[in-house]
């Protein structure tokens, strides 16, 4: 499928392209082609030849890596408006992890030969590439970081607040639709689903009440100040 008018307004906001002209980005993503995937469709696996980057137009997608006993471990969920993959461009050995679609979603795929004769012709998107790899890899610091310096209740706080709309003029109680279902959301934070369970309990006290595939955050204030107290 090629790239629509509206498709390419939500590639215009990916660190990789934003502020290039119009003529520019319909050229660098020219030979590219938006894919539909249905709910837990594979879309590359670990060790697989790297023949396309990605870019997420709608749905979610997971990043995993298996260990030896088949348990999967989530690297990270990425969603509409956000690239993956364009890390492994040069990697020899293939994807270093596997990509499966969470949801119903559509998504860009990018030639990797492609865009490596790009790279060579403007060091401008050299520096973006790169921009974009900081990007990935501060998130994935942070995750690290609140990983191993906050308890289980302030994790799923932090997510929810992650995921939190603009606050209403005036305050009041803020609804946060979760992104992906329970089960995933427990193996991102890294722990188990009863632990994950144990934790939204605990955060009612906080003001969290989660029904379904929702959260209504009562005080965004108080539930702040238990993700951070100091």
């Amino acid at each position: 499928m090629a790239v629509s008018r509206n498709d390419l307004e939500t590639i215009r906001q990916l660190p990789l392209f934003q502020g290039l002209a119009p003529d520019a980005l319909r050229s660098l993503v020219g030979g590219a082609e938006v894919l539909a995937y249905s709910k837990r469709a594979a879309i590359f696996e670990q060790g697989q030849r790297v023949t396309h980057f990605f870019a997420v137009l709608s749905g979610w997608v997971k990043l995993f890596r298996l260990r030896p006993d088949g348990t999967e471990v989530i690297i990270e969920v990425f969603g509409p408006g956000e690239s993956f993959a364009e890390g492994a461009i040069c990697m020899e050995g293939g994807y270093p992890v596997s990509a499966e679609q969470v949801e119903d979603g559509r998504l860009l795929a990018v030639p990797v030969a492609d865009y490596i004769e790009r790279l060579r012709e403007d060091p401008e998107l050299v520096v973006r590439t790169f921009a974009s790899l900081a990007m990935n890899l501060k998130r994935l610091v942070s995750r690290i970081e609140i990983g191993s310096s906050l308890n289980s209740s302030q994790r799923v706080g932090a997510f929810l607040l992650h995921f939190c709309p603009p606050p209403r003029p005036g305050g009041g109680a803020v609804d946060v639709r979760l992104p992906y279902d329970k089960k995933l959301i427990a193996n991102r934070l890294g722990m188990k689903p009863e632990t994950f369970l144990r934790a939204l309990a605990s955060l009612r006290k906080h003001g969290v009440a989660v029904r379904g595939g929702s959260a209504r955050i009562a005080d965004l204030a108080d539930l702040r100040r238990h993700v951070s107290p100091e």
